[in-house]
């Protein structure tokens, strides 16, 4: 009977485990900083429905590797917050090249797509 008890326990811990692996995928962004790579200037904030969309345009993406080199006078830093912590941030320029949670490794979509001009557009409009 102890056996079983100890099997049950572990099997609910192992399960509960699991659960909260799958809950961090509900991460959730309350504020939004955008840079752009020649600018003094950067964007802190933004409508909750803009910061939304951009981070749900982000999350839906695949990357693949990429010999292509990002363009930085082209590149606009998005860094994603929540609670004043940051949860996601990545760079991409006007070609389409990512660089990914900090990390200077190139990328390119290899499903999903994303809108910089959009994004540009939401940096320029709040100057």
């Amino acid at each position: 009977m102890k056996r079983i008890f100890i099997i049950i326990l572990v099997v609910a811990l192992l399960l509960s485990g699991c659960a909260k692996s799958e809950s961090s995928n509900t991460i959730k962004a309350d504020n939004i900083t955008i840079g752009y790579g020649v600018s003094s200037y950067a964007m802190f904030g933004a409508d909750q429905s803009v910061i939304d969309d951009l981070f749900n345009e982000f999350n839906s993406l695949s990357f693949k590797k990429t010999s292509e080199e990002l363009d930085l006078l082209s590149a606009f830093h998005v860094s994603f917050s929540s609670n004043e912590k940051g949860v996601k941030s990545f760079w991409v320029d006007k070609n389409g090249v990512f660089w990914l949670g900090g990390k200077t490794q190139c990328y390119k979509i290899s499903t999903g797509t994303f809108d910089y001009e959009h994004l540009k557009a939401i940096y320029q409009e709040s100057r």
